[in-house]
């Protein structure tokens, strides 16, 4: 259901008029991801593996959820369309299942690599400081390649494209948009701070309340933000899907006249649309 005005709210604005509806959103790609943590951190820690390189394995089948969250947002925030919630997460969850399971794939094996080079430089920088320059440079490339995923999944559920162009075009977005993409870095690593610092200085009943409210409020907000930041950009350079007017069929002529004889009704359906009866007149 569309609910558009002449002069359409900014993200900003619609964030906090449908903060109820993109809750709702954020719930539920936040509880599967939640799910899948739990399973591979138990996981980890039966079989003797405790590390967070086996407890992120649960970003792969929590990938799957993210196209539902990603369409209601650029719905919201983007188009100003408020559709259904949860028609709409789990309908974009199905059309793009295949796809999502292999981006979960390329995004844990990027986070795992990054993770592990930069751990292991950093140690070695103590010793050498060559590695911390080494370092600084395999910061650079991961920044590069956190931004190539901003538009991964927005490209993924709005194009029709190859999963090579999709990453491709991702890619060279990334330094198409220079400042614009280092200002929305900046801003979901200010969120993931804060969501850090909630964390470290949650104590005694307070944590389980910080630990939920991470949980259930910085998938929505990162992907608000970057949705909101980086949706302009990508039309500009991909293609508009806002606004986008399809031409409706032209009516059939014939097909009107013949049923207007059969009918004494106001209105009929050609063509997929309810038209005006030519032949109605109306009893005084």
């Amino acid at each position: 259901m569309k609910n558009k005005s002449a002069a359409s709210p900014c993200a900003f604005v619609v964030f906090f008029k449908k903060l109820p509806q993109l809750l709702l959103a954020g719930l539920l790609f936040s509880i599967p991801m939640a799910a899948c943590t739990a399973i591979f951190a138990a996981a980890a820690f039966l079989s003797g593996f405790n590390n967070i390189l086996v407890w992120g394995l649960g970003i792969i089948p929590a990938t799957i959820f993210l196209p539902g969250l990603v369409m209601v947002i650029r719905k919201y925030a983007v188009e100003k369309c408020f559709v259904p919630v949860v028609s709409t997460f789990f309908k974009a969850v199905k059309d793009n299942l295949k796809t999502f399971l292999i981006h979960g794939l390329i995004i844990y094996a990027i986070c795992a690599c990054s993770s592990f080079a930069i751990m292991y430089y950093y140690t070695m920088a103590q010793k050498d400081i060559v590695y911390g320059y080494i370092m600084t440079i395999y910061v650079l490339f991961t920044a590069v390649l956190a931004i190539m995923l901003f538009y991964v999944p927005l490209m993924s559920v709005t194009y029709e494209l190859k999963l090579k162009d999709i990453y491709k075009n991702s890619l060279l977005l990334v330094f198409g948009k220079i400042l614009w993409n280092l200002l929305t870095l900046i801003m979901v690593a200010v969120v993931c701070a804060g969501a850090f610092f909630t964390l470290v200085f949650a104590k005694g009943a307070l944590f389980p309340v910080a630990v939920t409210l991470v949980a259930a409020l910085c998938p929505l907000l990162i992907n608000y933000i970057i949705i909101s930041m980086v949706s302009k950009g990508m039309q500009e350079n991909v293609g508009s899907f806002v606004n986008v007017i399809t031409e409706p069929e032209p009516i059939d002529e014939e097909r009107l006249a013949a049923a207007s004889t059969n009918t004494s009704d106001e209105y009929i359906f050609i063509n997929g649309r309810m038209v005006k009866n030519p032949s109605f007149h109306s009893e005084k």
